[in-house]
C-alpha cells in the first residue's frame, strides 16, 4: 500500500535542511564541453566553449588510460577491504556481458590487489590525479578556468573514467566547477524543481539508515512514497506521471529486485519523469538504465559510479542535492554544492582527503535527452 510523505515522514520534517542558499547558477552558454573518445590506448580530446575550440590527442605512451583505471580502483577501494576492483569486476562480468569489451580493466582471471596503507593510497592517488590532470587539462587550462561549468561528452568505452576527479592547479575539478556528463550531443532541457513537484519515492530502510529519503520527501508533499518491502506492481501502475523519481535500494543491471516486484527501467520511464536519482551502488555505470532513459525522454539521471557509502554521506548527498534544486539550481550545480560542502565537512571533521573524496565524489550527473 502506498504511503504519503505528509503522514509517514512528518516526524522527520524537523530534520529537513532546505534553507535558502545563494543562487549561483551560471549561464549555460558559458559551459565548456569536453568531448573525449578512445582509440586503443589513446584519448582524443576536443574542448569547445563560446570563446574558443581546442583539439589534441593524449598518446598511449603517456599511460593515460592506465592512470584512469588505477584512479578508479583507488577511489573505489575502502581502506578496510581489499580487492574492491575484483568486486566491481564480478558485478560487471555477471551483469554487463554485452559491454564487457568496453571495460578493458576487468580481467578474465582476477589478479590479487595489493592493499596499501591509507597514507600510501592517498599519496599514490594524488600523484595520479596530478599526472592525468596535467595531460587532460593543461592544454586547455584557460578554457577550464573561464568556464562556469564543465560538461564531458564521452563515448561508452570511457564513460566510467572519473575525469572530474583529476587535478586542475592542484585541486580536483569537481571541487572547482559544476560537472555533468553526456553520452551524446543531444539538446537537453533543464529541470526546474519546486515543492509542487510530484515524485515517486521508493526506499529501503536498511540502505538509508540516516533517513535521507524521508528528509527529501518531507519537502515534496505531493510525492508518492513506498517501502521496498511493501511496494507492488499495481502501486506503480496506479500513478500516471511524476516529475522525479528517487530510489534508494539495492539493484542489478536489469532492475531493482524488491519483495513483490522487479522494478525495471521501462516501468519507471512510463511515468515520464524529468529527473531520476538512484541511490544505488554503481548505477552511474548502468548502461541498461542510462540508455533506456536517454531514449525515453528523461533529461537528467543521477547515480553513483562507485559504491556509495551507506549512512550519512549518501543521505547528505541526496539532501543537499534536492535542497539546491529547490533553491533554483540546475542539477550539475546542485551536485557541485553537495560535493563541495560534504568534502569540506569531512576534512574539517578531521578525516583524511581520501576518505573525504570517497564520501563526497561517487555521484555523477548525466544530461540526457
Amino acid at each position: 500500500m502506498a504511503f504519503h510523505p505528509g503522514r509517514f515522514f512528518r516526524s522527520f520534517a524537523a530534520a529537513a535542511i532546505f534553507v535558502p542558499i545563494a543562487f549561483l547558477s551560471p549561464a549555460l552558454a558559458a559551459d565548456l564541453a569536453i568531448y573525449i573518445d578512445k582509440q586503443e590506448d589513446s584519448l582524443n580530446v576536443r574542448a569547445v566553449s563560446v570563446f574558443d575550440t581546442s583539439a589534441f590527442t593524449i598518446d598511449s605512451q603517456t599511460g593515460m588510460v592506465q592512470k584512469m583505471e588505477r584512479i578508479y580502483d583507488l577511489i573505489e577501494r575502502r581502506p578496510e577491504a581489499a580487492g574492491t576492483l575484483d568486486q566491481v569486476g564480478d558485478f560487471m562480468d555477471k551483469q554487463y556481458r554485452t559491454v564487457r569489451a568496453l571495460i578493458p580493466f576487468l580481467k578474465e582471471e582476477k589478479e590479487k590487489q595489493d592493499t596499501d596503507a591509507p597514507s600510501a593510497e592517498l599519496e599514490t592517488l594524488n600523484r595520479l590525479l596530478a599526472e592525468a590532470g596535467g595531460l587532460l587539462f593543461d592544454p586547455i587550462e584557460p578554457l577550464v578556468a573561464s568556464a562556469s561549468g564543465i560538461e564531458f561528452v564521452v563515448t561508452e568505452d570511457c564513460f566510467f573514467y572519473p575525469f572530474d576527479a583529476l587535478h586542475v592547479s592542484g585541486t580536483s575539478l569537481f571541487l572547482k566547477k559544476p560537472v555533468a556528463y553526456r553520452l551524446s550531443q543531444k539538446n537537453t532541457t533543464t529541470p526546474q524543481a519546486s515543492a509542487s513537484w510530484r515524485g515517486l519515492i521508493i526506499s529501503d530502510a536498511d540502505e538509508d539508515p540516516e533517513k535521507g529519503v524521508a528528509t527529501v520527501a518531507s519537502s515534496f508533499p505531493g510525492a508518492f512514497g513506498f517501502d521496498v518491502q511493501s511496494v507492488r506492481r499495481e502501486d506503480i501502475q496506479g500513478i500516471s506521471s511524476v516529475d522525479f523519481i528517487l530510489v534508494s535500494a539495492d539493484g542489478g543491471v536489469n532492475g531493482f529486485k524488491m519483495k513483490h516486484l522487479e522494478l525495471r527501467p521501462e516501468m519507471l520511464s512510463r511515468l515520464q519523469p524529468e529527473l531520476v536519482y538512484f541511490d544505488c551502488n554503481r548505477y552511474g555505470l548502468n548502461l541498461n538504465f542510462i540508455n533506456h532513459f536517454d531514449q525515453s525522454g528523461v533529461s537528467t539521471y543521477v547515480a553513483p559510479i562507485f559504491s556509495r557509502q551507506k549512512g550519512d554521506a549518501s543521505a547528505q548527498t541526496m539532501i543537499r542535492f534536492f535542497r539546491a534544486l529547490l533553491n533554483g539550481e540546475r542539477p550539475s550545480q546542485a551536485m557541485s554544492l553537495a560535493r563541495k560542502t560534504l568534502y569540506d565537512f569531512y576534512v574539517l571533521a578531521g578525516e583524511d582527503e581520501l576518505t573525504a573524496m570517497r564520501s563526497a565524489f561517487p555521484f555523477r550527473v548525466y544530461r540526457l535527452n
